[in-house]
């Protein structure tokens, strides 16, 4: 076939138009490009999230976490990293936000350890807060891990469960003094309803392991203990300021009941020496008055608020009382607690009361709450006149008193409260403005409807049956 003249122009036509659309594509690209580009900056004129400046914005993120973050997907902070291009580098700018760990002791997928091993890394080099869950038998990739970092914890929580082994895990990965070196807060919470055992020398080491401690808070646990095995011991843990042994109450007395199956291992404090203690919550009392005397005593504490329940009151007589409340002169906060089984019929708090009508005994003190969840039998009396020496007497005066007792069905509790000679005394006190409450949780509210200078002003009484209104608690049922 002959070669056509017109095929040569016919191609040069074609490669031209070619090239003029490859070149009017770019020119499209490019103002796609440029419309992009407009609208990120509308965006971020009309969106107030996008003008605040970065480091409000990694604030915002950060109390998004106030909670111990998980290493799901769907959780923040690992979150933050899939909403956009923005979001992902604030997130990974801020390395408090990778400073919370939450690691369970047996892994959950495939990748877990470098998942664990990244979110180290994006923390650098700031102070780490581990909560740890599980067994606490770690497999030895973790083992690894968390002893290169141990050095850098200042927060550690154990949620401690063995239910499923016939024995007690260890407790931790490493055991060499120092290897806790910068930890300041322990807390160790078992996870199920039986108490976490161990040997007191397992624990004590984990005290000796982290010389800084300054507060800590074990709930739950029972220690088995091995005299010979601790003849090294007492142990100074010269940074404790709070010291948490057992659950802690709460101010609803009918819940005493319950706190009362747990285990605190007070025993613990015989072999611990804490000379800057300031807080110490003992929420079963299984030492002897003479080993908890000597902990005061080796200690002497600038102890400022005390939490406990009592013991046996036939243990603790008025010596030992006193005794053990001139070792604590700095106290400005009392708790005392009392559980069901202990006899109602006696005057329950009367040798307590005797002591501290001395203000020379704790002249410090400020705050007394007594809390009951059996019935009571209260010198009224003996009560007004210790709350009118502590009130009147000494430097610091008396500025809130508390009696609070669980509300027993089918009893009238008209009868724990004042009689009128003590309720005049009583009223004296508030007009001068001591604060003082008594009754039951269950019905009362103090306070409602009152101005804050009204409740500062009120004595509180509280009766089984009577339907608690704005109006009673400022009239009738006013001391």
């Amino acid at each position: 076939m002959p070669w056509h003249p017109a095929i040569s122009k016919l191609r040069e036509d074609i490669d031209e138009l070619s090239s003029a659309i490859d070149a009017q594509t770019a020119i499209l690209q490019d103002l796609m490009t440029m419309r992009i580009d407009a609208r990120k900056r509308l965006n971020f004129l009309l969106d107030p999230m996008a003008r605040l400046p970065l480091e409000i914005q990694s604030h915002i993120f950060l109390e998004a976490c106030v909670d111990q973050p998980d290493n799901a997907p769907k959780s923040p902070p690992i979150l933050f990293l899939s909403v956009c291009g923005l979001w992902r580098d604030i997130a990974l700018s801020t390395p408090k936000l990778w400073a919370k760990i939450q690691i369970d002791s047996t892994p959950r997928r495939s990748n877990y350890l470098e998942l664990c091993k990244l979110w180290l890394e994006r923390a650098r080099s700031l102070p780490l807060t581990l909560t740890l869950h599980g067994s606490l038998r770690l497999e030895e990739s973790l083992r690894e891990l968390l002893a290169v970092y141990s050095p850098r914890l200042e927060g550690l929580t154990l949620c401690a469960s063995f239910k499923d082994f016939e024995e007690p895990p260890y407790m931790i990965w490493r055991r060499e003094e120092g290897s806790l070196s910068s930890l300041k807060r322990l807390s160790i919470v078992p996870t199920h309803t039986d108490p976490y055992y161990g040997n007191m020398h397992e624990w004590l080491d984990l005290f000796r392991d982290a010389p800084v401690l300054s507060h800590c808070t074990m709930t739950n646990i029972f220690m088995d203990h091995d005299s010979e095995e601790l003849d090294r011991y007492p142990l100074t843990l010269a940074f404790l300021e709070s010291l948490q042994l057992g659950e802690p109450h709460t101010a609803d007395t009918t819940d005493l009941a319950r706190v009362s199956q747990k285990r605190s291992s007070v025993m613990i404090l015989q072999h611990l020496t804490l000379p800057a203690l300031k807080v110490l919550t003992l929420s079963e009392f299984d030492i002897s008055d003479d080993e908890f005397l000597a902990f005061l005593s080796r200690s002497s504490p600038p102890l400022e608020s005390f939490e406990m329940t009592l013991p046996h009151l036939d243990q603790w007589l008025h010596p030992v009382i006193s005794r053990c409340f001139r070792l604590i002169a700095t106290l400005s906060t009392l708790d005392l607690f009392v559980l069901p089984g202990y006899a109602g019929e006696i005057e329950l708090f009367l040798p307590f009361v005797e002591v501290l009508s001395s203000p020379e005994v704790l002249p410090n003190l400020r705050r007394v709450t007594f809390h009951t969840a059996c019935p009571v039998t209260i010198d009224y009396d003996t009560l007004s006149t210790m709350l009118s020496r502590r009130f009147r007497s000494g430097a610091t005066p008396l500025e809130h008193f508390e009696l609070r007792f669980a509300e027993q069905q089918g009893r009238d509790h008209a009868e724990d409260l004042p009689g009128e000679e003590a309720r005049a005394a009583m009223r004296g006190l508030v007009r001068e403005g001591l604060r003082i409450y008594i009754g039951h949780r269950c019905n009362v509210q103090p306070g409602v409807g009152a101005s804050r200078s009204e409740q500062r002003r009120k004595v509180v009484l509280g009766f089984k049956d009577r339907p608690y209104t704005s109006r009673a608690i400022c009239a009738s049922d006013v001391v």
